[in-house]
């Protein structure tokens, strides 16, 4: 008797580098292909990610991204109007959408809390309706009646995923409200290929001290900032090193221009993102997070699996993820407390070799079977 898959239909804005990205096309690759039928409705036919989206998942889009558009100034920006007028037709007229992917989708997920009015504005009244909130509250939307309003959403929901108990416990605490459809549901990682992209080329930081490294966005709620307050304070000691950062965005320049100023361009150098981070992270002595706003941070888990010792600060899932002590060291936001959190691994060997040692089973805590059993339950009719 043949058994009869489950539609999903997965809903995002495009497939930019970025966490979300890496989780979404982790949990399309491990979905049963068995019991589901997989699509994926892109705003935006963009992004650096497309090609890792599992070759089973039916893609659809929106609107063209950048990708496609001409090198011509004015064509470019005739092709950037054309775009926000066709986005705005399928916003005003949802069930264009119909028409466009032609099937009836059991389960539909927004995967990301832009794409939730969309969802709930979705011309499938019949799907079931899925919210995964992947952002801290309070860091969520510019203004209060924003993030009212995404708090308002995740209550229309028929089940409103968090990566993280700290996410779904701040909307409480914050804003005294409860979202009794709500679960937590960790992100998973791929550990098997995490270490074999780990050795896929070979990195050579040309250098003999010590090496920390932090992947993420150049944005305020990322605390690069506070890394290179931290690097300059620790320099000011005498305690040479260097920081690698891995990452685009609105704060680049600032950093630029606030490194120029320190006069540490030679052991502070900031890098574009790559498809591949894992050689550097791998070849790294040590991971930092200097994050003001998290909720899951993927990058901890990685180096973990990695056996990296880390410095993050306390932000969003970070407790959840490592232990203080154990896995590395957990710090409050500030620029002098991750100075010393990181001034420690500069100087106390016995202490790094046994986090060193800890970090060996590390991993163990990320259960991936579990992760997607529950993803699993979720997505069923």
């Amino acid at each position: 008797m043949k058994i009869s898959k489950t539609k999903v239909l997965f809903r995002l804005r495009s497939m930019e580098t970025g966490g979300v990205q890496k989780v979404l096309c982790d949990i399309m690759k491990n979905i049963p292909s068995d019991l589901f039928e997989i699509t994926l409705l892109l705003n935006l036919k963009q992004g650096e990610m497309l090609p890792l989206i599992p070759e089973n998942v039916k893609v659809f889009h929106l609107a063209e991204g950048k990708e496609q558009f001409s090198n011509n100034p004015l064509m470019h920006k005739l092709q950037l109007a054309l775009r926000r007028v066709r986005l705005e037709v399928y916003h005003r007229f949802p069930q264009l959408i119909q028409k466009l992917i032609q099937f009836q989708p059991d389960v539909e997920i927004a995967f990301t809390s832009s794409e939730f009015d969309a969802l709930l504005k979705s011309p499938f009244k019949k799907s079931k309706k899925i919210g995964w909130f992947h952002a801290d509250i309070r860091d969520a939307a510019a203004t209060e009646t924003d993030k009212l309003t995404i708090i308002r959403q995740l209550k229309q929901m028929d089940t409103a995923v968090f990566v993280s108990q700290q996410t779904r416990n701040i909307i409480k605490e914050v804003y005294h409200e409860e979202i009794p459809k709500g679960l937590v549901i960790y992100n998973p990682f791929e550990h098997k290929v995490i270490k074999e992209k780990a050795h896929e080329f070979e990195v050579d930081f040309k250098t003999d001290l010590p090496v920390f490294i932090s992947l993420g966005r150049l944005i305020p709620r990322k605390g690069n900032k506070i890394l290179v307050e931290a690097h300059k304070i620790l320099i000011n000691k005498g305690l040479h090193h260097k920081i690698w950062l891995f990452g685009n965005g609105q704060d680049k320049e600032e950093l630029l221009n606030l490194i120029k100023e320190y006069s540490i361009e030679d052991s502070f150098i900031i890098k574009d993102p790559v498809i591949n981070p894992y050689p550097y992270l791998n070849k790294a002595d040590f991971y930092v997070l200097p994050s003001k706003s998290e909720a899951y941070p993927l990058v901890i888990g990685e180096a973990l699996i990695l056996e990296k010792p880390v410095v993050a600060t306390n932000a969003g899932g970070v407790k959840e993820m490592m232990d203080d002590g154990i896995n590395g060291t957990i710090v409050e936001y500030d620029a002098t407390k991750l100075a010393e959190g990181m001034e420690r691994f500069l100087t106390d060997k016995d202490w790094v070799e046994t986090i060193k040692f800890n970090n060996k089973t590390a991993s163990q805590r990320f259960d991936n079977q579990k992760i997607y059993n529950q993803i699993i339950e979720v997505l069923k009719k």
